[in-house]
Formats: C-alpha cells, sequence, structure tokens
C-alpha cells in the first residue's frame, strides 16, 4: 500500500515518517531524497533555493515540483505487499496523487506551523513572512484538490500522529 502524508511546510511530516520508521515501514520524505525540488514555471529548469531564501518576484517565477518519474521508479523496486510512506508536498501533488492507494492531510493550525517554522533547523524554507505567506496560499490551494484525503491533527506528539495514522489504516 502506498500511503502520502502531506501538508503544509512544518506541519511534522518529516517527523511522522520518522515515528512510522520506528515502526519497521518503509519511509520517503519526497524532499529529502531530492524528488521534489524547486523548478523555474516558464523555462523548466531546476535551480537551487539557497539557505537566505526567496523573495516574492523570485517565488512567483519558480514552483516547487515532485519529479513524477522518479517517484515512480523509486516505488517500482518496492514490493507492492509492504506499507511504503511517502511525506511531501508540491505544486503538481494533485497529478501524482493518483499513484497512492491513500492520503492524509496532517493539519496543525496556522499559529502552531507558524511557530514550527520559525524555529525548526532542519529546513530553512518559510522562515521569511514573503516565504510563509507563499506557502500558505499555494498549499492550500494544493491540498484542496485532492480526493478523499484524511486529515490528521498534527498538533499532537509525533507519536500520536503516528499511531493515529496506523489506527485509521487499520480499521
Amino acid at each position: 500500500m502506498r500511503i502520502l502524508l502531506t501538508g503544509m511546510s512544518g506541519v511534522g511530516k518529516t517527523t511522522a515518517l520518522a515515528e512510522l520508521q520506528k515502526h519497521g515501514f518503509v519511509v520517503i520524505d519526497l524532499d529529502a531524497t531530492g524528488i521534489c525540488r524547486w523548478k523555474n514555471k516558464n523555462t523548466g529548469e531546476f535551480t537551487e533555493y539557497g539557505f537566505t531564501g526567496k523573495n516574492s518576484q523570485w517565488l512567483a517565477e519558480h514552483g516547487w515540483y515532485c519529479d513524477m518519474e522518479t517517484l515512480k521508479k523509486l516505488l517500482s523496486c518496492i514490493s507492492e505487499d509492504k506499507w511504503v510512506f511517502i511525506a511531501g508536498m508540491s505544486q503538481n501533488i494533485k497529478d501524482f496523487s493518483k499513484i497512492f492507494d491513500k492520503i492524509f492531510i496532517l493539519d496543525a493550525g496556522k499559529e502552531t506551523i507558524e511557530k514550527r517554522l520559525i524555529e525548526r533547523t532542519n529546513n530553512h524554507f518559510a522562515k521569511k513572512g514573503d516565504e510563509r505567506d507563499y506557502m500558505f496560499k499555494y498549499t492550500q490551494e494544493q491540498l484542496a484538490q485532492l480526493e478523499n484525503p484524511v486529515t490528521i491533527d498534527a498538533y499532537q506528539k509525533p507519536e500520536v500522529v503516528a499511531q493515529s495514522i496506523l489506527d485509521y489504516l487499520n480499521h
């Protein structure tokens, strides 16, 4: 079974994956693997983001996209009888969401997510106001297009989030 965990930056997707991995599941972080990357919307060329962040003009000209062919190749190497948890969010999520058996949207509320984004040390995206505004806008638009997602309260402790996902899948 292929299971997608998605939601806004800072909601806890990577942390939930780490908890699920403790249970022995196969996990794939689309950001950490480089399967999702920044791409110029006009030229289609992939580009680097940089540690200093970008302004609203750069963000309007670029998007965070999943390389669907690479994802499909990776998943083809994993036995279909295994539960595989994949975490990520991209501007083409509607296109690649169709390859998943179940989709979970993690949500922790705007205030909590903003606090996590500012305080996190494992990712520098959305620490600036322009970046957060961009992220909230595009993520809400993209998530609204998903078919039959299950929303999970990610305000809880990571082990509770992971267990909530497993409980849902086991019933």
